[in-house]
């Protein structure tokens, strides 16, 4: 029957295991993700090599399957078979495989996974009801953060809600490429537990800083010509619209900020740490600062906020919101 793995993790958390599980759904992550977990706590350690099979649907028949899932373990408590890809299995296959989940053999976990299924077919109507089954689907944007902050929890550590938002700015919403890049800031972290917007800017954000730097000198120099070149040749090279936003939105939030504390007359070095940016990039937003009043400024960043929106709610294409954005943006300036 239908549950969430959460429940299930619950339950494993205690030892308990059923003989069938069911993962399927478009995220492919987070089914890998939820296989790992299962495979982790019920195959005993050590027994891997007697007690554990990998198979994948377009490599495997539906005999071949029951048979590994008949087998009794060895010296251990239980057999864990993972099948992988099972929509990928043919028809006759996918029968026996229903057969089976009637009448599992109590000592086996056997794992199936699906991108998708066709639940109106009895098969897997069949598998659904039989096994422990669980769905899952693409987050929405708004659903990323979340796992981001749990995500990066499990690996000790921490992450600022502003480092989070341009994590994803940059990245995306795949989970598996912000897990990636998580990966990559945790290995360059050194003694730090928390993961700052800096740690983002250096490890995921500097590939793509440059541009987004020759872009905003663009802008400011009311060179919109250039400025629509070089976000054509970002965006064709791949680059997520929310993340060019996401540097545009952060380079001007800065430069506004920077023109507010030019009465304070702090060192350089003091203005980096307060601005949370390298010292390294400080001149370069100091002399374009300077260019703007504040007025320019809170309206650049009121643009930026309406770009956004549109991004997230609108039917435009995120090609041309960019470039009004940068229309308006060349007239504030």
């Amino acid at each position: 029957m239908k549950t969430s793995v959460e429940q299930l993790q619950k339950e494993w958390s205690t030892g308990k295991f059923s003989p069938l599980y069911l993962f399927y759904g478009q995220d492919d992550f987070q089914i890998d993700l939820a296989c790992e977990a299962l495979v982790r706590k019920a195959v005993e350690p050590g027994s891997e090599d007697f007690n554990f099979d990998q198979l994948y649907g377009n490599e495997s028949d539906g005999a071949g399957i029951v048979n590994i899932a008949t087998s009794y373990p060895m010296m251990a408590a239980r057999r864990v078979v993972l099948v992988k890809n099972l929509h990928q299995l043919p028809a006759a296959g996918l029968e026996m495989i229903a057969n089976y989940v009637k009448s599992p053999l109590q000592s086996t976990c056997l794992i199936l996974t699906a991108a998708k299924i066709d639940a109106r077919r009895s098969v897997w109507q069949q598998l659904i009801q039989s096994c422990s089954a669980a769905e899952f689907k693409p987050l929405y944007d708004n659903q990323v953060p979340e796992w981001l902050q749990r995500r990066v929890s499990q690996s000790g550590l921490t992450i600022s809600a502003e480092a989070i938002r341009l994590l994803q700015g940059l990245t995306g919403s795949s989970l598996r490429q912000l897990d990636s890049e998580i990966e990559k800031i945790r290995i360059n972290l050194g003694e730090s537990r928390e993961i700052g917007v800096a740690d983002v800017e250096r490890v995921v954000g500097s590939s793509r800083q440059f541009s987004v730097f020759e872009l905003c000198d663009a802008v400011g120099q009311g060179k919109i010509s250039a400025g629509l070149a070089i976000l054509h040749h970002m965006l064709t090279q791949g680059e997520q619209p929310t993340g060019i936003l996401a540097m545009l939105a952060r380079h001007f939030l800065i430069l506004a900020k920077l023109h507010s504390m030019r009465s304070r007359r702090l060192p350089e070095e003091g203005l980096a740490k307060a601005l949370k940016i390298q010292p390294f990039f400080l001149k370069n937003y100091a002399a374009q600062a300077a260019a703007f009043s504040g007025v320019q400024l809170s309206a650049a960043l009121g643009h930026l906020l309406e770009a956004d929106a549109q991004l997230k709610s609108s039917y435009q294409k995120p090609a041309l919101v960019l470039e009004l954005l940068l229309l308006k943006l060349r007239y504030v300036l």
